[in-house]
């Protein structure tokens, strides 16, 4: 009984001993991360190298650098600046900060291009024959940058194109979409005399001329009154309306009708009355001048003052000039002959026009009337001198 103690004695220590084992290992086991949740970063961490630093740049190439920075030469810099690079490698990233803070305060100058500025001159006024001019000019003077030249030139002329495509294509969708009422122009006019003494008379000239012109149509109409009397006579006695439509064929031809309608009892007749198509061509047409010729058949009916009557198919030829002769002087000229069997007339009127402020013109006009067979006692030239003032519209 005695030796159970015993054993119990000497196996206590060794059974306290295992528990405290246990118990000093426990708390390591249970601190050990769930490999699930380890930042793999912070597990493995990147061995750190250490990079040398640039050395300094020498005191007396960065005096070199400042003192060309000071100088305000761009040559000099940049020929200081290649020399420092080459002579100090290890200092090229300093240097180059260096040399893009002093650019940034100092662009580089842009060297003197007469010519390029004299066509970049004529190509802002936008006008063609310019612009031509000083491109021939540049490019036989500097055959050198002849290439360039005409590049500059070629994209002149495409944008002028495009603008122009622009402009007519704008033009062309207005006119269609017009009413026949609108986009009317012309000019009214209007003139009085008045003389006493040897001769009383008193005459009153008034006129409108319209014009509207659409895509392929255009038309005219003319109106003129005239009328004075002569120590208590009527002396001139002339009315005048006409319509002229006009159908565009191509850019020079076109088509007419002319329906016309005239009353002069000075020479002779009542009524006349003149019908005519046929085709018309532009000979010149500029904006300095213009002609177009046109003619065809024609039918025409007179009543005579005293009480007669004529009818007949005639003939047609006209022309209508003008000449702007310059930026306030304008002649024109307006004629017509009908041919007939019985008898010949023609009409004609040579007007010079006189700007004098805005749409106000002042005109000094020259008609004459001729009939080859007028009736008896009738001269067969009737002319008139017209002063009018002219107010366009």
């Amino acid at each position: 009984m005695t030796a159970l103690p015993r054993l119990a004695a000497l196996c206590l220590p060794f059974a306290l001993a295992v528990p405290m084992a246990n118990a000093m290992q426990d708390p390591a086991d249970s601190l050990q991360p769930n490999p699930l949740l380890v930042d793999p970063v912070l597990a493995n961490p990147i061995p750190t190298v250490l990079v040398p630093l640039d050395p300094e740049l020498p005191v007396a190439v960065r005096a070199m650098i400042d003192a060309a920075f000071a100088t305000g030469d761009n040559d000099d810099v940049e020929a200081v600046a290649k020399f420092a690079r080459r002579t100090n490698p290890g200092n090229i990233g300093e240097i180059d900060a260096l040399l893009a803070y002093y650019r940034a305060g100092h662009p580089p100058e842009t060297p003197p291009d007469p010519v390029g500025n004299m066509l970049a001159a004529a190509i802002a006024s936008a006008r063609d024959a310019d612009v031509e001019a000083v491109g021939k000019l540049a490019k036989e003077t500097n055959p050198e940058n002849a290439a360039e030249i005409e590049e500059r030139l070629l994209a002149y002329r495409a944008e002028r194109k495009r603008l122009r495509d622009e402009a007519a294509a704008a033009e062309r969708a207005k006119l269609a979409a017009a009413k026949f009422w609108q986009n009317w122009k012309g000019e009214g006019q209007i003139g009085a005399s008045q003389s006493s003494g040897n001769t009383n008379s008193v005459g009153l000239s008034a006129g409108v001329a319209l014009a509207r012109k659409g895509i392929d149509w255009t038309y005219r109409f003319r109106a003129q009154a005239d009328y004075q009397r002569t120590n208590g006579k009527t002396s001139v006695e002339r009315y005048l309306t006409e319509l002229e439509p006009q159908y565009r064929i191509d850019d020079r031809t076109f088509a007419y009708g002319l329906t016309r309608w005239e009353h002069d009892r000075i020479l002779g007749y009542d009524t006349r009355w003149n019908l005519s198509g046929g085709l018309g061509y532009k000979v010149i047409d500029s904006k300095k001048m213009t002609l177009s010729l046109k003619g065809g058949p024609a039918f025409r009916q007179t009543d005579f003052v005293n009480g007669g009557e004529d009818t007949e198919m005639t003939a047609l030829a006209g022309l209508d000039f003008g000449w702007q002769l310059s930026p306030t002087l304008r002649l024109t000229q307006v004629a017509s002959t009908i041919i007939g069997e019985a008898n010949s007339s023609t009409s004609s009127q040579t007007a010079l026009n006189a700007k004098l402020t805005g749409a106000l013109s002042a005109r000094i006009a020259y008609s004459a009337q001729i009939d080859t067979s007028p009736p008896p006692g009738i001269e067969k030239v009737d002319t008139q001198t017209r002063f009018t003032l002219v107010y366009g519209f």
